[in-house]
């Protein structure tokens, strides 16, 4: 949900402003295209499909589409799904990929509609994220799998810094892939595994199977 977007409203600037951005955190030592693989690897080997909160610039919705996963991609912020449709174009992949531009507190879909969901760098944007996390318990079925996702503290002085030199300020909550564990716990969902990589802290959750 971070924003590489200038003032202006035109579509080929705001690209221009995220490519120019990414390139800045490729010469820092940053990937963060290879990022959203390392989080999409944690979804497993679901068959789909799949949803994707607080897209932004749909990088982790590009990266589970090429694991071979139809995608739905939610977010507040149209401009954000615009950038992200026209990346999504590029890559070849808007076939797989559906956007709906909806809040994630009260998402537009039957329970178990999907098989798992997924968040990257959303967290650190939410005052609470009890509601949204709620939600995504809702839409996954049964046997499906929620990952969870943020940067790492050397991620955050990275991206920190990144934005300093824009004359920006980057912003925090103080909820954390630690907070959304406890969250999901109060929805019946356990943490299966964790790993870090790419600057990215990561865990993901599934339900206690009867027998569990």
């Amino acid at each position: 949900m971070a924003t590489d977007d200038p003032a202006s409203t035109n579509l080929t600037d705001r690209l221009r402003a995220f490519h120019g951005r990414t390139q800045r955190y490729l010469q820092a030592g940053h990937d963060r295209f290879a990022a959203a693989r390392f989080v999409a690897e944690a979804f497993g080997p679901l068959p789909g499909p799949a949803l994707d909160v607080g897209t932004g610039k749909g990088l982790l919705a590009m990266a589970l589409a090429q694991r071979g996963l139809d995608v739905v991609s939610v977010d507040v912020d149209a401009s954000e799904q615009e950038v992200a449709a026209a990346l999504v174009a590029e890559a070849g992949l808007s076939g797989r990929i559906r956007f709906v531009l909806c809040d994630a507190r009260a998402l537009p879909f039957p329970d178990g509609a999907f098989s798992g969901a997924a968040m990257m760098d959303v967290l650190h944007h939410l005052a609470d994220a009890g509601p949204v996390l709620a939600q995504m318990a809702r839409v996954v079925g049964p046997a499906g799998r929620i990952v969870a996702a943020d940067f790492t503290e050397e991620g955050f002085d990275l991206v920190s810094r990144i934005h300093r030199e824009e004359g920006k300020e980057h912003p925090r909550s103080a909820v954390t892939v630690e907070r959304a564990c406890a969250a999901l716990h109060e929805s019946g969902w356990m943490r299966r595994g964790a790993s870090t990589g790419q600057l990215q802290d990561l865990a993901w959750f599934e339900r206690p199977s009867e027998t569990s």
